[in-house]
């Protein structure tokens, strides 16, 4: 019998370390997949304006203050206008940058349905389903933003008021 104890206790434990090394479950991946070659196709709208059509893609990864970041080419078609802009996951969290700029939050996708963010006390999960997930700030007069992810897909809608109300709507992905 306490041959028996002794061998549940150490199959115990070994199952309690072999839980600790693996990864944390990561919704971020989730939410937004980044992968070399993925694309994104959106209308751009303005308002009085047509829409422009935009592309983003991820063109491979780069090393920044020592955390490895996806770089995504964000490419205005009618203008021929291009941007880089860098986005890294860590577990549940999603995280953007510019060579220059400090590194933002974009979501934790771990966030409950009107829980609001701890990196922007006015962002509310104001959306949640087992496929989609919507972060909203309340709009205003000069003040207002959301963004929607979808899972498998990424971001589908966002909504930016403010000096310029804009739209940026999914017309299409390519997920590898």
């Amino acid at each position: 019998m306490k041959k028996i104890i002794i061998t549940l206790s150490f199959t115990f434990i070994f199952e309690i370390g072999c839980e600790s090394v693996n990864e944390p479950n990561s919704y971020s991946q989730d939410y937004f997949p980044l992968k070399s070659g993925n694309k994104w196709y959106y209308s751009l709208s303005y308002p009085d304006t047509t829409s422009l059509d935009l592309v983003w893609e991820v063109n491979g990864q780069e090393k920044i203050n020592g955390k490895l970041y996806f770089s995504v080419v964000q490419q205005n078609l009618k203008s021929n206008f291009t941007n880089i802009v860098f986005y890294r996951q860590n577990g549940d969290t999603l995280f953007f940058k510019t060579k220059n700029s400090n590194e933002l939050i974009v979501a934790d996708f771990s966030l409950n349905l009107n829980e609001t963010a701890y990196w922007q006390k006015d962002l509310r999960v104001v959306q949640k389903t087992k496929d989609i997930i919507k972060y909203e700030t309340p709009f205003g007069a000069d003040y207002g933003y959301s963004m929607m992810f979808k899972k498998g897909i990424g971001i589908i809608n966002s909504i930016q008021n403010g000096f310029i109300y804009y739209r940026t709507t999914l017309i299409k992905a390519e997920i590898k």
